[in-house]
């Protein structure tokens, strides 16, 4: 057995009797598990045998009860993630009674485990994500997972002099080129406000690194779809930014990296995508979306269910009439829906379609509330810089998730936790500042 195993599993077998006593360590070890994934550093035992997610994820669970929790946690958004979760479960059930399906309701089942597994430790995190102090360190953590990620990524890139692809590490939600510019793009915001707000310059510098290290990731994957992402969530930090200065620089970074790291093969790619000459792949995704919306013409409540758009023996049924081999990628086998919003609609119906967009437009609403909130209320400023970071995240993933089929990406869900957990920790501040204020004052807040 290697060293590097040696060292890996040693961490998590020490951590696992500690989450017990403490949960919410046991959030923190799961989100690096998750994101860092430790395990892939290694070549025996801990890369083949090790399931380092579920060896902490049940002390965690177990612990629970026991552990601080939040209390009220029944927010607009946990009800509908709620809801969202219910009817995965129902859509699931369904196709087990429709034969056009039978063809994936076993993959459906393992998907909807797997699925099941990332929201229920995404309410773990909602209950014991107690105080500010906490949900920083959450913040931190994960942007430590994906940074050093980032940095190493980096180091190839500028190795290599930009002649190959960066990827994920295999076998996991970010293995794909397009998955990891998705979730690079959604924590470079959290790296630039969280440096804004560090009171340590080492922090602050350590974390800036960190972020133009991600942007040159994210050019580095040759996504285009990780180059919108890229576009939107600059834009949105300069819009966002009180020091335009310093939105602009980030704004040059972005462009000079660009200019200076991409190859010719990268130059080519982007500039046919960007003259409307389609390769196979953007071909691929029009058909997908095209057949996704031929599938729910069908089964509009419902839709097919989960993997619904790989099973060879119904989705090109409802691909365009002569373009059906469009939809087979490299490999000759069917790959996903290519957008988090065709693949909610095709595999949950306009109802899932529905409640996942709610999910992101309450969200979204939560945050720009909560900062209108913070102005009037001295006590919520500290709140203002997570607004700012999770609200853009939401935006990245919109944006590179139109061309991406992640509905189930646990980084999304667990910024989604993040949002609620902001939401309970501020309506906590306000309460008990509420001795201080005016009846009629009392009012606003609670109706707010």
């Amino acid at each position: 057995m290697a060293i590097r195993d040696i060292v890996v599993i040693s961490i998590i077998l020490l951590a696992a009797p500690i989450t017990l006593f403490s949960p919410y360590f046991g959030v923190l070890m799961w989100s690096w598990i998750a994101y860092f994934n430790p395990h892939r550093y290694t070549w025996g035992a801990a890369l083949y045998f090790l399931e380092p997610a579920l060896i902490i994820a049940i002390p965690t669970l177990i612990g629970t009860p026991f552990a601080e929790r939040n209390s009220r946690i029944f927010t607009r958004e946990t009800v509908v993630l709620a809801g969202l979760w219910f009817w995965m479960a129902f859509t699931t059930l369904y196709i087990s009674f429709v034969p056009d399906f039978a063809g994936h309701v076993n993959t459906a089942d393992l998907h909807l485990k797997q699925v099941s597994k990332i929201l229920l430790m995404t309410f773990v995190t909602i209950l014991l994500v107690t105080s500010k102090r906490k949900l920083r360190g959450l913040v931190l953590v994960i942007l430590a997972s994906f940074g050093f990620r980032a940095l190493l990524a980096a180091i190839f890139f500028f190795r290599t002099g930009g002649q190959y692809q960066i990827f994920g590490p295999p076998g996991t939600f970010l293995e794909d080129n397009n998955d990891f510019g998705l979730a690079l793009n959604m924590t470079i915001p959290m790296f630039f406000f969280m440096a804004r707000v560090e009171p340590k310059i080492w922090m602050r510098t350590g974390l800036r690194v960190l972020m133009v290290c991600a942007i040159i990731c994210v050019i580095g994957t040759y996504s285009r779809g990780g180059m919108v992402g890229l576009a939107v969530v600059t834009l949105a930090i300069v819009a966002k930014s009180r020091q335009k200065v310093i939105g602009s620089v980030l704004v040059a970074i972005a462009v000079l990296c660009t200019v200076m790291f991409s190859t010719t093969a990268w130059k080519t790619r982007m500039t046919e995508f960007m003259q409307g000459n389609l390769d196979a792949s953007a071909i691929a995704r029009i058909v997908a979306w095209e057949g996704a919306m031929n599938l729910v013409k069908a089964y509009p409540i419902t839709g097919g269910g989960f993997d619904v758009f790989t099973d060879e023996a119904v989705f090109p049924q409802y691909a365009p009439a002569g373009a059906r081999g469009a939809l087979y990628g490299q490999g000759g086998r069917l790959h996903s829906s290519h957008s988090i919003y065709f693949g909610m609609l095709g595999e949950h119906g306009f109802v899932g379609l529905g409640l996942f967009l709610t999910l992101l437009g309450s969200s979204y609403a939560s945050l720009q509330g909560l900062r209108r909130q913070a102005k009037t209320r001295s006590n919520l400023e500290w709140a203002v810089p997570y607004t700012h970071m999770f609200q853009v995240a939401l935006l990245a993933y919109m944006a590179s998730g139109a061309t991406l089929g992640r509905m189930y990406f646990d980084f999304f869900y667990q910024v989604i936790a993040c949002v609620i957990i902001l939401g309970i920790l501020a309506k906590r501040d306000l309460e008990l500042a509420m001795p201080e204020l005016q009846p009629e004052e009392r009012l606003e807040a609670v109706a707010a």
